[in-house]
């Protein structure tokens, strides 16, 4: 509720009885955790998320820039998380089993615009991400291994992924270009990457933004790399990137950007997706490398037309692998633009077709 209470029903053939049971933050924190009413910490803040953990025994929602957790059996806080600091609250939490099999919640701020990764089991805070970069695009992070979560072998995650790649090894690929729509790549699969949208030709371009970090969490290394052909990939995407300026710079964060601010967390297919304002999708999916795992942004997806269709305000999975996302133009009329079908296999197949589309073009040239 808007003043962070969280009213529980019980279910009797999965109607709800009369009478209910309220939880209230501001009480909680006080009596549980010893937070004072002048604690920053204790406004009246709106409960604008919650999710439903550990196979329904807990339920982890929102109060403001932390997390309460509560045994969903007696009603009791058994937890509160401190993710982030004042003035920011967490917009949107979800769940995975990203961590070697292990259930994880991932959260979101609306200030400093960072993904949270967390160990559902220990608690434990295991990777951040900003969402502020304004070309994501193979950005890498670091995902600490819990300590409660044993060690997997790399014979056992090297298996498994080429595995999962010798599916999309075969199969014929087609290649469309269209002024509106640009160069598009399509491999002929059942599982074929599908996108319905009306727009018109426009084009916009993202403005360059420095992200700063949550203090606290400077343990949690950070790795990214630019756009680089496949075969200098590998050296790129490893390259240590100082993160001190980002810690030293915590909460300064430039509101002049809205279009690279991320609102909502959604899991599709096996990855995360990350909405942002200026109408673009960042795709996240968690890769094994040797026996440790890290991010990566595998994709950043944008409708044809993007900036004619207004700002992208709302987004949701309405189907395993459907998203659908809500553009509002200054008129107030609302575009809807449906992604569907993509996946990580997905994806991979269409960059490297991508790539491999430009090399032929720079080969083609030098002939000339």
């Amino acid at each position: 509720m808007s003043d962070g209470l969280v009213a529980a029903y019980s279910l009797v053939d999965d109607l709800p009885l009369e009478g209910e049971d309220f939880l209230c933050s501001h009480t909680l924190n006080k009596t549980v955790f010893g937070l004072k009413d002048s604690d920053p910490r204790q406004k009246p803040y709106p409960v604008r998320s919650m999710a439903l953990v550990s196979s329904g025994s807990q339920l982890w929602f929102s109060n403001g820039p932390g997390v309460l957790v509560i045994d969903c059996l007696s009603l009791q806080a058994v937890q509160r998380l401190e993710p982030y600091e004042p003035p920011s609250s967490i917009i949107s939490m979800t769940t995975s089993f990203s961590l070697w099999g292990e259930e994880a919640v991932w959260t979101l701020d609306d200030h400093i615009n960072t993904l949270l990764l967390y160990h559902a089991g220990s608690y434990q805070l295991c990777a951040k991400y900003c969402c502020r970069d304004p070309n994501p695009l193979r950005d890498v992070f670091t995902v600490q291994r819990p300590a409660a979560v044993t060690t997997v072998t790399t014979a056992d995650l090297k298996t498994t992924d080429q595995e999962e790649k010798l599916e999309w090894n075969n199969g014929e690929v087609t290649v469309i270009y269209s002024e509106e729509a640009g160069t598009q790549i399509i491999q002929h699969q059942d599982s074929l990457t599908d996108y319905c949208s009306i727009s018109s030709s426009c084009s916009a371009e993202p403005l360059g933004s420095d992200c700063s970090s949550t203090a606290g969490l400077g343990s949690l290394a950070s790795y990214s790399s630019a756009p680089l052909p496949a075969d200098q990939e590998e050296t790129g995407r490893d390259q240590h990137q100082d993160q001190q300026s980002d810690l030293d710079s915590a909460g300064a964060v430039d509101s002049t950007l809205p279009q690279l601010q991320a609102f909502t967390v959604l899991p599709v297919n096996g990855t995360l997706w990350i909405p942002r304002r200026g109408g673009d999708v960042m795709v996240i999916e968690m890769q094994p490398h040797g026996d440790q795992l890290r991010g990566r942004v595998t994709a950043v997806l944008s409708p044809p037309g993007r900036s004619s269709l207004g700002i992208l305000e709302e987004a949701a999975l309405v189907a395993k692998d459907t998203v659908v996302c809500g553009f509002r133009k200054e008129n107030m009329e609302w575009c809807l633009c449906v992604w569907r079908g993509w996946g990580c296999n997905e994806l991979e197949v269409f960059y490297q077709s991508y790539e491999e589309l430009g090399r032929l073009e720079t080969r083609m040239r030098k002939r000339r």
